[in-house]
């Protein structure tokens, strides 16, 4: 007990001796600050987890232009592509917008992004006159920037087609015939001949004037002008040509016009050239002779058909018995399909 009693003593003076060189405080402030640090760092962990990161905006796709900005249809598809980073993920859409002259950028349409970077859009629909286009990426992040734009003009109007020279129902010398006219601006020209088949083009300079040379054929030409402008729109008109005199003519001649009542009867030949309206003398007419002096009967031939020259030939006699006077050598040439014609020449009996 003495022993012990004596212990305690000795502890507590050295307790009372470490107290007063002021060692404790560092040692207590150390081991408090401890704690406390471990008490915030566990409150920290226990109380505020680590935050996730938000998904970055989505970069902007490619719109494809079309190689025609001007068209006639009411719907075109639109290829669209995609970031590949965001190719077939739930969540994110691709949103068409369209801006329409004087008006601002608003959604047309929003698809889901398909499995595939390049996105076709079918039956994207469009406003008369300009449309605009453009596409953007909408995702859990929200929507990010817009493509470039590109360009469609719905144009469903026909065309303006006119042809400036040469006139219509003009009568033209020869082939080939030069053709000016205008339309639409970039408008396409053809043109077509129904008398020999023969086919010109051309194309609508930017102030809408065009030429183009064609080939016609002897007598009438029926030529369609067609007109298709960028957008597709066709129109047409037909310019009608006549090459050569453009009329079916007959010259009737005889060998002899005057005849001496005394000296009859007498033989005589009249003969008739063909030429149709192309200047070229004519095949396989038919020419009817009638031959009429005073006193006798007239005299009719059969049908004769013209040659390869366009030459038909009547020979007949006139009787005895004629009056003096004055009569008449006629002609009718008929065709298929050109019309009729007419010559006559005066006979005179002395």
């Amino acid at each position: 007990m003495k022993l012990f009693l004596a212990w305690c003593v000795v502890m507590l003076g050295g307790a009372i001796l470490w107290v007063g060189s002021g060692a404790v405080g560092p040692m207590v402030s150390s081991a408090v600050a401890g704690f406390g640090g471990l008490v915030s760092k566990v409150g920290i962990v226990a109380g505020s987890p680590t935050p996730t990161t938000a998904p970055d905006l989505p970069d902007a796709p490619a719109i494809v232009a079309p190689v025609e900005s001007a068209t006639n249809r009411a719907t075109v598809d639109v290829t669209v592509n995609v970031p590949i980073a965001v190719t077939g993920k739930e969540g994110y859409t691709v949103r068409i917008y369209v801006t329409l002259q004087d008006a601002e950028p608003v959604i047309l349409l929003e698809r889901p992004i398909a499995a595939t970077a390049v996105q076709v859009i079918p039956a994207v629909p469009l406003s008369p006159g300009r449309n605009d286009l453009q596409a953007a990426i909408y995702g859990p992040s929200g929507e990010g920037d817009r493509s470039q734009v590109a360009t469609w003009i719905l144009d469903t109007s026909k065309p303006k087609v006119s042809v400036i020279s040469p006139k219509n129902n003009a009568k033209v010398a020869k082939s080939p015939v030069k053709v000016k006219g205008k339309s639409q601006a970039g408008a396409e020209i053809r043109l077509q001949n129904a008398n020999n088949g023969a086919i010109a083009s051309s194309k609508a300079g930017s102030d809408g004037l065009w030429d183009a040379t064609i080939e016609v054929g002897d007598g009438g030409n029926a030529i369609t002008v067609t007109a298709t402008d960028p957008a597709g729109n066709q129109n047409t008109m037909t310019l009608n040509l006549r090459k050569g005199s453009g009329k079916l003519t007959a010259v009737l001649t005889g060998n002899a016009y005057r005849f001496k009542a005394s000296k009859l009867p007498k033989k005589v030949t009249f003969t008739v050239a063909v030429t149709d309206p192309g200047g070229h003398r004519l095949k396989g007419a038919v020419a009817l002779f009638t031959i009429s002096v005073p006193g006798i009967q007239a005299i009719v031939s059969s049908e004769i058909t013209t040659n390869a020259n366009g030459i038909a030939s009547f020979t007949t006699s006139i009787p005895s018995g004629a009056m003096k006077g004055s009569g008449l050598a006629t002609v009718l040439v008929t065709t298929t399909n050109i019309g009729n014609v007419s010559d006559r020449q005066v006979l005179t009996v002395e």
